[in-house]
Protein backbone atom coordinates (compact mmCIF):
# COMPACT_ATOMS: atom_id res chain seq x y z
CA UNK A 1 0.00 0.00 0.00
CA UNK A 2 1.62 3.45 -0.79
CA UNK A 3 2.05 5.46 2.29
CA UNK A 4 -0.22 8.56 0.84
CA UNK A 5 -2.96 6.38 0.26
CA UNK A 6 -2.35 4.75 4.37
CA UNK A 7 -2.09 8.57 5.68
CA UNK A 8 -5.08 9.51 3.38
CA UNK A 9 -7.41 6.75 4.96
CA UNK A 10 -6.00 7.53 8.40
CA UNK A 11 -6.76 11.19 8.46
CA UNK A 12 -9.87 9.91 6.63
CA UNK A 13 -11.21 7.52 9.69
CA UNK A 14 -10.36 10.05 11.98
CA UNK A 15 -12.27 13.00 10.97
CA UNK A 16 -15.16 10.66 11.10
CA UNK A 17 -15.10 11.47 15.30
CA UNK A 18 -15.69 15.14 14.50
CA UNK A 19 -19.12 15.65 12.43
CA UNK A 20 -20.78 18.03 13.27
CA UNK A 21 -23.66 17.99 15.38
CA UNK A 22 -27.39 17.08 13.55
CA UNK A 23 -25.43 15.94 10.62
CA UNK A 24 -28.49 14.92 8.21
CA UNK A 25 -28.44 13.15 5.29
CA UNK A 26 -25.45 14.93 3.02
CA UNK A 27 -23.56 14.62 5.81
CA UNK A 28 -23.12 11.39 5.22
CA UNK A 29 -22.49 11.50 1.67
CA UNK A 30 -19.77 14.08 1.94
CA UNK A 31 -18.07 11.44 4.09
CA UNK A 32 -18.30 8.46 1.77
CA UNK A 33 -17.21 10.75 -0.63
CA UNK A 34 -14.29 11.52 1.33
CA UNK A 35 -13.96 7.89 1.37
CA UNK A 36 -14.11 7.64 -2.09
CA UNK A 37 -10.90 10.33 -2.53
CA UNK A 38 -8.86 8.27 -0.33
CA UNK A 39 -9.33 5.09 -2.06
CA UNK A 40 -8.13 6.73 -5.38
CA UNK A 41 -5.01 7.77 -4.11
CA UNK A 42 -3.48 11.00 -1.63
CA UNK A 43 -6.48 12.95 -0.62
CA UNK A 44 -7.27 16.17 -1.98
CA UNK A 45 -8.00 19.31 0.18
CA UNK A 46 -11.56 18.17 1.50
CA UNK A 47 -14.25 20.90 0.83
CA UNK A 48 -15.04 23.00 3.36
CA UNK A 49 -17.68 22.21 5.85
CA UNK A 50 -20.69 24.14 5.86
CA UNK A 51 -24.30 23.36 7.78
CA UNK A 52 -25.86 20.67 5.73
CA UNK A 53 -28.63 21.14 3.96
CA UNK A 54 -31.87 19.11 4.90
CA UNK A 55 -33.49 16.70 3.12
CA UNK A 56 -33.48 15.30 0.33
CA UNK A 57 -29.57 14.12 0.27
CA UNK A 58 -27.31 13.71 -2.70
CA UNK A 59 -27.20 9.73 -4.18
CA UNK A 60 -24.65 7.82 -2.56
CA UNK A 61 -22.27 4.96 -4.60
CA UNK A 62 -23.47 1.59 -4.85
CA UNK A 63 -21.29 0.36 -2.25
CA UNK A 64 -19.51 -2.63 -2.72
CA UNK A 65 -18.29 -2.55 -6.80
CA UNK A 66 -16.72 -5.93 -7.40
CA UNK A 67 -15.29 -9.32 -6.29
CA UNK A 68 -16.85 -11.85 -3.18
CA UNK A 69 -19.38 -9.81 -1.86
CA UNK A 70 -18.78 -9.31 1.87
CA UNK A 71 -21.52 -10.87 4.61
CA UNK A 72 -23.76 -8.52 7.12
CA UNK A 73 -24.74 -10.04 10.72
CA UNK A 74 -28.29 -8.19 11.47
CA UNK A 75 -29.02 -8.53 14.96
CA UNK A 76 -32.70 -6.85 16.23
CA UNK A 77 -33.59 -4.54 18.85
CA UNK A 78 -35.78 -5.31 21.97
CA UNK A 79 -34.07 -4.49 25.14
CA UNK A 80 -32.61 -7.53 24.99
CA UNK A 81 -36.11 -9.27 26.39
CA UNK A 82 -37.87 -9.25 22.84
CA UNK A 83 -38.15 -10.06 19.28
CA UNK A 84 -38.54 -7.28 16.45
CA UNK A 85 -40.31 -8.31 13.83
CA UNK A 86 -40.57 -5.44 11.49
CA UNK A 87 -36.26 -5.80 11.52
CA UNK A 88 -35.54 -8.70 9.18
CA UNK A 89 -37.86 -7.55 6.30
CA UNK A 90 -36.70 -3.63 6.59
CA UNK A 91 -32.69 -4.65 6.56
CA UNK A 92 -31.87 -7.60 4.66
CA UNK A 93 -32.54 -5.39 1.36
CA UNK A 94 -31.19 -2.62 2.29
CA UNK A 95 -28.09 -4.98 2.70
CA UNK A 96 -28.15 -6.60 -0.47
CA UNK A 97 -28.83 -3.26 -2.22
CA UNK A 98 -25.69 -1.84 -0.25
CA UNK A 99 -23.51 -4.85 -1.63
CA UNK A 100 -24.04 -7.33 1.22
CA UNK A 101 -24.88 -10.95 1.73
CA UNK A 102 -27.20 -10.45 4.87
CA UNK A 103 -27.30 -13.10 7.64
CA UNK A 104 -29.86 -12.42 10.04
CA UNK A 105 -29.13 -13.67 13.76
CA UNK A 106 -31.03 -14.85 15.87
CA UNK A 107 -29.65 -14.81 19.92
CA UNK A 108 -31.32 -15.69 23.40
CA UNK A 109 -33.64 -13.30 24.50
CA UNK A 110 -33.93 -12.71 28.63
CA UNK A 111 -30.15 -13.73 28.98
CA UNK A 112 -27.61 -10.46 27.37
CA UNK A 113 -24.29 -12.46 28.17
CA UNK A 114 -25.84 -15.51 26.61
CA UNK A 115 -27.09 -13.28 23.40
CA UNK A 116 -23.65 -11.88 23.34
CA UNK A 117 -21.81 -15.51 23.04
CA UNK A 118 -24.36 -16.73 20.65
CA UNK A 119 -23.41 -13.43 18.50
CA UNK A 120 -19.45 -14.16 18.71
CA UNK A 121 -20.27 -17.90 17.87
CA UNK A 122 -21.79 -17.17 14.78
CA UNK A 123 -19.23 -14.13 13.77
CA UNK A 124 -16.32 -16.75 14.38
CA UNK A 125 -18.40 -19.43 12.00
CA UNK A 126 -18.66 -17.06 9.30
CA UNK A 127 -14.75 -15.95 9.42
CA UNK A 128 -13.80 -19.62 9.76
CA UNK A 129 -16.08 -20.59 6.39
CA UNK A 130 -15.30 -17.22 4.43
CA UNK A 131 -11.38 -16.63 5.53
CA UNK A 132 -11.50 -14.17 7.63
CA UNK A 133 -12.79 -10.87 9.53
CA UNK A 134 -12.59 -8.53 6.22
CA UNK A 135 -15.75 -10.32 4.79
CA UNK A 136 -17.93 -10.48 8.12
CA UNK A 137 -19.77 -7.33 9.06
CA UNK A 138 -22.25 -6.23 11.39
CA UNK A 139 -25.08 -3.85 11.93
CA UNK A 140 -27.74 -3.79 14.62
CA UNK A 141 -30.30 -1.89 15.76
CA UNK A 142 -30.77 -0.60 19.96
CA UNK A 143 -30.09 -3.88 21.42
CA UNK A 144 -28.71 -5.14 18.42
CA UNK A 145 -26.66 -1.97 17.96
CA UNK A 146 -25.11 -3.14 21.23
CA UNK A 147 -24.05 -6.56 20.23
CA UNK A 148 -22.61 -5.35 16.50
CA UNK A 149 -20.67 -2.52 18.70
CA UNK A 150 -18.90 -5.45 20.74
CA UNK A 151 -18.16 -7.20 18.02
CA UNK A 152 -16.37 -4.28 16.21
CA UNK A 153 -14.69 -3.82 19.19
CA UNK A 154 -13.65 -6.82 20.05
CA UNK A 155 -11.83 -7.35 16.25
CA UNK A 156 -14.69 -10.51 15.14
CA UNK A 157 -15.93 -8.07 12.40
CA UNK A 158 -13.86 -5.91 9.64
CA UNK A 159 -16.47 -3.06 10.71
CA UNK A 160 -19.74 -2.62 12.18
CA UNK A 161 -22.89 0.14 12.28
CA UNK A 162 -24.80 0.45 15.24
CA UNK A 163 -28.23 2.52 15.40
CA UNK A 164 -28.95 3.79 18.89
CA UNK A 165 -27.03 0.84 20.89
CA UNK A 166 -26.86 0.72 24.37
CA UNK A 167 -22.72 1.41 25.13
CA UNK A 168 -23.32 2.11 28.72
CA UNK A 169 -24.99 -0.55 30.38
CA UNK A 170 -23.97 1.06 33.92
CA UNK A 171 -25.71 4.52 33.55
CA UNK A 172 -28.47 3.03 31.44
CA UNK A 173 -31.66 4.21 33.10
CA UNK A 174 -34.93 4.20 30.86
CA UNK A 175 -35.58 0.28 31.12
CA UNK A 176 -36.08 0.60 35.15
CA UNK A 177 -38.86 2.60 34.18
CA UNK A 178 -40.56 0.64 30.95
CA UNK A 179 -40.29 -2.83 32.53
CA UNK A 180 -39.60 -2.17 36.34
CA UNK A 181 -36.83 -2.34 39.09
CA UNK A 182 -36.26 -6.27 38.33
CA UNK A 183 -35.63 -5.46 34.66
CA UNK A 184 -31.51 -6.29 35.21
CA UNK A 185 -32.13 -9.61 36.54
CA UNK A 186 -34.37 -10.49 33.58
CA UNK A 187 -31.34 -9.82 31.01
CA UNK A 188 -28.96 -11.90 33.45
CA UNK A 189 -26.93 -8.86 34.30
CA UNK A 190 -25.41 -8.35 37.31
CA UNK A 191 -22.84 -4.50 38.42
CA UNK A 192 -19.97 -6.55 37.38
CA UNK A 193 -21.57 -7.88 34.28
CA UNK A 194 -23.06 -4.17 32.87
CA UNK A 195 -19.51 -3.26 33.55
CA UNK A 196 -17.85 -5.78 31.39
CA UNK A 197 -20.26 -5.94 28.38
CA UNK A 198 -20.49 -2.07 28.12
CA UNK A 199 -18.68 -1.43 24.74
CA UNK A 200 -17.93 1.79 25.92
CA UNK A 201 -15.20 0.31 28.43
CA UNK A 202 -14.37 -2.34 25.97
CA UNK A 203 -11.91 -2.03 23.33
CA UNK A 204 -12.36 -0.78 19.93
CA UNK A 205 -10.43 -2.54 17.14
CA UNK A 206 -12.45 -1.96 13.62
CA UNK A 207 -14.30 0.79 12.81
CA UNK A 208 -18.22 1.47 14.09
CA UNK A 209 -20.86 3.97 12.97
CA UNK A 210 -23.01 5.21 15.38
CA UNK A 211 -25.73 6.18 14.27
CA UNK A 212 -28.50 8.24 16.56
CA UNK A 213 -31.35 10.26 16.31
CA UNK A 214 -31.21 13.55 18.38
CA UNK A 215 -34.37 13.29 19.70
CA UNK A 216 -34.05 9.73 21.15
CA UNK A 217 -35.89 9.21 24.98
CA UNK A 218 -34.79 5.48 25.23
CA UNK A 219 -31.08 5.67 25.03
CA UNK A 220 -29.66 8.92 25.26
CA UNK A 221 -27.57 10.62 22.56
CA UNK A 222 -24.77 11.53 25.20
CA UNK A 223 -24.23 7.43 25.42
CA UNK A 224 -22.96 7.64 21.88
CA UNK A 225 -21.40 11.15 22.36
CA UNK A 226 -19.11 9.44 25.13
CA UNK A 227 -18.10 6.59 23.33
CA UNK A 228 -17.36 8.45 19.92
CA UNK A 229 -15.72 10.51 21.73
CA UNK A 230 -13.00 8.02 23.49
CA UNK A 231 -12.20 5.87 20.81
CA UNK A 232 -11.04 7.59 16.84
CA UNK A 233 -12.29 4.12 15.34
CA UNK A 234 -15.79 5.06 16.93
CA UNK A 235 -17.62 7.71 14.62
CA UNK A 236 -21.29 9.71 15.52
CA UNK A 237 -23.73 10.25 12.93
CA UNK A 238 -26.34 12.55 14.56
CA UNK A 239 -29.66 12.27 12.41
CA UNK A 240 -32.93 14.11 12.96
CA UNK A 241 -35.71 11.88 14.90
CA UNK A 242 -35.94 9.68 18.20
CA UNK A 243 -35.05 5.84 18.89
CA UNK A 244 -36.61 4.61 15.54
CA UNK A 245 -35.32 7.26 13.47
CA UNK A 246 -34.37 4.88 10.78
CA UNK A 247 -38.27 3.93 10.47
CA UNK A 248 -39.66 7.21 9.38
CA UNK A 249 -36.34 7.72 7.16
CA UNK A 250 -35.49 4.72 5.14
CA UNK A 251 -32.44 6.60 3.35
CA UNK A 252 -30.74 6.28 6.84
CA UNK A 253 -30.39 2.76 6.87
CA UNK A 254 -29.15 2.63 3.48
CA UNK A 255 -26.50 5.20 3.99
CA UNK A 256 -25.39 3.66 6.73
CA UNK A 257 -24.90 0.44 5.26
CA UNK A 258 -23.33 1.94 2.12
CA UNK A 259 -20.68 3.65 5.00
CA UNK A 260 -20.15 0.17 6.26
CA UNK A 261 -19.81 -1.67 2.59
CA UNK A 262 -17.18 1.40 1.85
CA UNK A 263 -15.55 0.76 5.05
CA UNK A 264 -15.38 -3.12 3.50
CA UNK A 265 -14.54 -2.14 -0.25
CA UNK A 266 -11.37 -0.01 1.19
CA UNK A 267 -10.44 -2.95 3.40
CA UNK A 268 -10.99 -5.94 0.68
CA UNK A 269 -8.70 -3.11 -1.27
CA UNK A 270 -5.56 -3.22 1.13
CA UNK A 271 -6.29 0.53 2.29
CA UNK A 272 -7.18 -0.16 5.14
CA UNK A 273 -6.59 -3.62 7.39
CA UNK A 274 -9.58 -5.04 9.42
Amino acid sequence: MKAGARAATTDLLRGFGRIPRRCSIPGLALLTLLLALALAGPAAAAPKKDKFAAYPAPELGPGVQAGPKPHLMLMHGGSFLYDDPEFAETTQEAARKAGFIPHFVTYPLGDMPAAVLAVRAEAKRLRQKLGGAAMVYAYGSSAGGTLAALLSGDGLVGGAAAKAPVSNLVSWEWPLGAYGPKYWERVQLDLSSRYRLSPVRRPAKEPLLLVHGIDDQVVPISQSEAYANKFRKVHLWEVLGGHHAERSQPEVLQRTLIWLAEIAEAQAQGIISP
